[in-house]
């Protein structure tokens, strides 16, 4: 098995409390991604490390830049389109929530459908977030049951779909119809062990890479399921990758300090910075 190590991106940055959606802008060589809890959205461009940074009104999971400058953003109440020159926040699809429940991770499908989860948050959560689906100006659930329907990603022909079950600490793959945006057929992908799935990310060679909160790494596993390689961190809290730079052969990680006992942060002091790592082959 092959084990890679990641570095920092840039430590001029700030820390996140909760880094998360990092998303790999290919035709600005910008990477984009969210501090959850400390309400701000964040751009990076990798090739004159100009930093911009915006504060948003509700804690925000996932950002998708659109070609008018434009953002596509999940706040904790729903999908909005953010106009970063003024601020306005438009909603564009909204969700009637429970108490401590929130838009978590969301991903575009091959075909750009945005596909989204929500976590209970509570203490002792019950099995009441789910998995949703964007079509036109509403979320349409697609399956309930879930304490944090997190990570996703494709298989490069986009006949498969992949889906963090962060509480039950599964991965699950359905075959999916790319015309239609349809799951079909779930089943168990793989279970980790020593921490949690968090956000997915698939290569052109049908390996998956998953960020496993809790547990200091990214796992990297086969088409088949089998654990063949691992990125570790200096961090505890792994929470989203995306492959992005020439040749898609750099591994974007975000992680967070949120939950560290100031001992703990004490032992990782690199806690909620955004590190790479050069993947191989």
């Amino acid at each position: 098995m092959k084990t890679l190590n990641a570095q920092p991106l840039d430590l001029n940055l700030s820390a996140c409390q909760l880094g998360e959606g990092i998303h790999w802008d290919a035709p600005t060589l910008s990477l984009w991604w969210v501090d959850i809890t400390g309400k701000r959205i964040h751009r990076y461009a990798t090739a004159s490390g100009n930093h911009r940074s915006w504060p948003v009104s509700k804690e925000v999971s996932f950002v998708f830049p659109n070609a008018d400058g434009k953002i596509l953003v999940g706040l904790s109440n729903g999908v909005y389109v953010f106009d970063p020159e003024t601020g306005e926040e438009r909603p564009l699809a909204l969700l009637d929530l429970p108490a401590d429940h929130r838009l978590n991770d969301g991903k575009l499908d091959p075909s750009g459908r945005l596909w989204v989860g929500t976590i209970n948050t509570s203490a002792d959560p019950s099995e009441t977030a789910g998995l949703y689906l964007l079509r036109g100006d509403r979320l349409e659930e697609v399956e309930g049951g879930y304490t944090n329907a997190n990570g996703k990603a494709w298989s490069a022909d986009a006949g498969l779909m992949f889906h963090a079950d962060t509480g039950r600490e599964t991965i699950w793959v359905y075959d999916y119809s790319n015309d239609e945006g349809v799951v079909t057929n779930k089943r168990v992908f793989t279970k980790t062990s020593k921490g949690s799935p968090d956000g997915l990310e698939a290569d052109s060679d049908g390996n998956l890479y998953a960020a496993i909160f809790g547990g200091s790494r990214v796992d990297i596993f086969s088409p088949r399921g089998d654990l063949v390689g691992r990125v570790d961190l200096p961090v505890p809290n792994v929470t989203s990758c995306c492959l992005g730079g020439a040749g898609r052969k750099r591994l974007f990680i975000t992680t967070a300090f949120d939950g560290l006992s100031p001992e703990a942060r004490r032992k990782a002091p690199m806690s909620g910075h955004v590190f790479q790592a050069h993947i191989e082959g």
